[in-house]
């Protein structure tokens, strides 16, 4: 017996039963590497999600993020935002995610996400107003601002900024179009158009042929009816 516990063949197997009780304790090999993966993905995510509040913060108090993103993560990290320190240290130069060509993307995400939210709440509207107006930017492209009014579920009426829109031109039927096609991509029905916002300028307020006229005429012609009220400022 005293040979046989120094064989290879029983040492062998000793090995085996311990390997086989840790597989029952802590899971197989890949079961392991499975749960590491894991709670490496989920550091990474809770990291990525503090550069965005980040990104998000600088958006919302409309401070130059390209700017103050590399300085206000620094500020994060020291003071004790482990998860975020921890990613920083292991990843590579090339995948930090605090470049400027990232934070932009994080600019456009965060808008993305909001413009969804917005959206998701105007389709559930029974109605909604439009406000719209027309200027020239410094790159003298001329541009047209999109805002909607609308009632929430909760009874509140509540005024949102939604887009800018290029123009190719400043016609009637130009920007009458541009609102339009808007209205059709953002999967926004055009039926609940019950008020329209513009200012006193002919383009807008054009008895026959303003973006106002132009947008009754295709409420009656596409919904056979015409309910909707016109304010000018």
């Amino acid at each position: 017996m005293k040979i046989h516990a120094k064989s290879d063949i029983h040492l062998l197997s000793c090995e085996a039963e311990m390997a086989a009780a840790t597989a029952l304790q802590e899971g197989s090999v890949i079961q392991q590497l499975q749960q590491i993966n894991d709670e490496e993905k989920l550091k990474n995510r809770m990291a990525i999600k503090a550069l965005i509040r980040c990104t998000h913060f600088l958006a919302r108090r409309h401070i130059p993020h390209t700017t103050n993103f590399d300085e206000l993560i620094d500020l994060i990290v020291s003071c004790g935002a482990e998860d975020l320190k921890g990613f920083l240290e292991r990843a590579r130069l090339n995948a930090t995610y605090t470049s400027k060509v990232a934070v932009v993307e994080f600019v456009e995400a965060v808008g993305l996400w909001a413009e969804e939210c917005l959206l998701k709440r105007l389709r559930q509207a029974s109605h909604f107003s439009i406000m719209a107006d027309e200027c020239t930017d410094v790159t003298t492209t001329e541009e047209l601002s999109i805002f909607f009014r609308w009632v929430n579920m909760d009874g509140q009426p509540v005024e949102h900024f939604l887009d800018i829109v290029p123009l190719k031109a400043t016609y009637a039927k130009t920007i009458y179009s541009a609102l339009v096609e808007f209205m059709k991509d953002k999967n926004i029905q055009i039926s609940k158009l019950v008020g329209m916002g513009f200012d006193g300028a002919a383009t807008f307020s054009g008895k026959h042929n303003g973006v106002q006229s132009l947008l009754k005429k295709f409420h009656l012609m596409h919904f056979s009816y015409t309910a909707i009220a016109i304010c000018y400022s």
